[in-house]
């Protein structure tokens, strides 16, 4: 479990119906490092009749979890909070081999992840609803009053993306549990051992059977069945605009939350102070080498200080070390080979323009 070697091979299984188990054809995915191929690691390769478990295991555990008082609910995502700071080092090495984030950004976000999780327990407590005198409406009488309160949707599918395996995944699904919804997980399969681990603290802390459930597996194999899922409902969902936007076709009524891609600029203005700018905007693009959705991908900059500007980026991009996330690179391997192919193609496309 969390106390593993996670420098060696690891054969993660899933939270499935409250227990940790394989999967039942025995299929599994293996991951390997974008560092230096070297495979690390594989996980369960579900089947839609798995998938269809997991959703039956939460919407069944959800029931009671509802009626578990919010001090309670508080208490466990305190504790997972604790138990992701107590082992920040192993699962934040796992995030570094799996996802080819340098080391101290790794851990890093392990450490911020406790820090929202706490967050999310403190606002859950306050989520009180609202009462709304008669008065309020046309004609309405004073005498009345209408009391507005916050119930659980039910079962929350939570689908998160590579590039920050365990903040974009407790970030859905810390707020499911504190409001009272079960949760079925569906990892990044590149990112997946990393998310499992954050799991696994979730269940050492004294987590409901049944209560949250993975679903490992390609998207394209298992993707339809867990999003058109009658038992589903709201999907939280970060990745591609593409992938986005298709699910959106297909989920009829169910509730969407979509974080998707964009085309983030920076925007300069004459009277900054370029010296901030020049080393916001480095740190904006080039952060996990850029594979963000939220990274600088353009500036915008008045006429006149455009030149400076241009020559302080140079100096700042140009110090960027490039390397292994083991030695804390800023610049470290990307994803897998598609990505860098495309990012080699915007390049060879800027040099000859």
């Amino acid at each position: 479990m969390l106390t593993h070697n996670v420098e060696t091979f690891s054969q993660k299984n899933v939270l499935l119906q409250g227990e940790w188990r394989e999967n039942e054809n025995g299929n599994r995915i293996t991951l390997a490092s974008p560092s230096n191929g070297e495979e690390i690691g594989s996980v369960p390769a579900l089947s839609e009749e798995e998938v269809n478990k997991a959703v039956e295991a939460s919407n069944a555990a959800q029931k009671l979890w509802a009626k578990t008082p919010l001090h309670e609910r508080k208490q466990l995502l305190y504790r997972w909070a604790d138990k992701l700071v107590e082992h920040k080092e192993a699962i934040g090495t796992m995030i570094m081999r799996e996802v080819a984030k340098k080391k101290s950004s790794a851990i890093d976000e392990v450490v911020r992840t406790a820090d929202f999780i706490r967050h999310t327990a403190e606002e859950g407590v306050r989520l009180n609803g609202e009462l709304l005198s008669g008065d309020s409406y046309n004609d309405g009488p004073a005498s009345k009053t209408a009391q507005v309160s916050r119930e659980p949707l039910g079962v929350v599918l939570a689908i998160s993306p590579f590039n920050y395996p365990v903040n974009l995944s407790a970030s859905k699904i810390a707020p499911a549990l504190m409001t009272g919804n079960g949760v079925v997980f569906k990892p990044a399969t590149q990112g997946s051992l990393s998310g499992i681990m954050m799991i696994e603290a979730l269940e050492q802390s004294g987590l409901p059977e049944g209560l949250v459930n993975i679903t490992t597996g390609r998207g394209s194999e298992i993707g339809d069945a867990i999003v058109t899922h009658k038992g589903i409902d709201q999907i939280s969902f970060t990745g591609g605009s593409e992938t986005g936007i298709s699910m959106s076709k297909k989920v009829g009524m169910v509730p969407l939350v979509l974080e998707l891609g964009g085309k983030d600029p920076a925007i300069v203005l004459e009277d900054a102070d370029l010296d901030k700018a020049a080393k916001e905007i480095t740190g904006g693009a080039f952060s996990y080498s850029g594979q963000r959705c939220t990274a600088i991908k353009r500036v915008l900059v008045k006429e006149e200080a455009a030149d400076e500007l241009v020559a302080k980026l140079k100096e700042k991009v140009e110090a960027l070390s490039v390397g292994l996330p083991e030695d804390d690179a800023d610049i470290t391997p990307l994803i897998n080979d598609k990505t860098a192919d495309n990012v080699q193609s915007l390049i060879d496309d800027a040099i000859e323009k």
